[in-house]
């Protein structure tokens, strides 16, 4: 099975939980290659401590990443205060529209705290028109998660954004941390990949477009 990597000079916030910006990108692993290289590993899966975690939507309703297991699904990992999350946003909202009848998912997490930062979460959200499912993610599962089969510098710390592409089967197609201006090519090019590689899964269902909007 083929796993592209990539590597450029993009952007990301470190997330200690403090609040820098370096440049810097990885994807798919913990160590970048030329951008046209591709190499075969073994499948990889997300952790059932991140999948099977109970999340909230911004409207308060309960789901696990599992619950889109038999789909291909985007997670993004993102906060208002990062820049680069501004900057990639809305091409994720295209390539959302783009694959939403294809059943394709995406799910945008932010750790930071729903009681202090509701409002402001859920205007940058309208700000953006981010038309896919938006949730909570608390710091214990955010920290699982943006550092899965990563060897951290710095223990607490990981950069965002952070994004996966996860075929139907489970297994993690392509993995990018940070932020450049190709960024939402790679991301279109790894959900055509997770499609490939999945078996006919069912259409969006009506309204699930709009099930993390406040």
């Amino acid at each position: 099975m083929k796993v592209l990597r990539a590597s450029a000079r993009p952007h990301f916030c470190l997330l200690p939980f403090a609040l820098c910006l370096l440049p810097f990108i990885l994807c798919l692993s913990s160590h970048a290659t030329a951008q046209t290289a591709a190499t075969v590993e073994a499948p990889k899966f997300l952790p059932e401590e991140v999948t099977g975690r109970e999340l909230r939507d911004l409207s308060g309703r309960a789901f696990r990443l599992r619950d889109f297991r038999g789909r291909v699904y985007v997670v993004n990992l993102w906060a208002t205060w990062c820049g680069p999350c501004r900057l990639e946003i809305p091409g994720f909202n295209k390539i959302y529209q783009d694959y939403r009848a294809r059943g394709v998912e995406f799910v945008g997490l932010t750790a930071e705290d729903p009681d202090e930062s509701s409002e402001t979460v859920s205007a940058f959200v309208g700000e953006l028109g981010m038309s896919y499912r938006v949730g909570w993610i608390d710091k214990e599962t955010v920290l699982a998660l943006a550092t899965w089969n990563t060897n951290p510098t710095r223990p607490g710390s990981f950069p965002i954004p952070q994004t996966f592409v996860v075929a139907a089967d489970g297994h993690v197609v392509l993995r990018v941390r940070g932020y450049n201006q190709h960024v939402t090519e790679m991301i279109r090019a790894g959900v055509r990949k997770a499609l490939e590689l999945s078996p006919a899964q069912p259409a969006a269902q009506p309204g699930a477009a709009a099930a993390g909007r406040p």
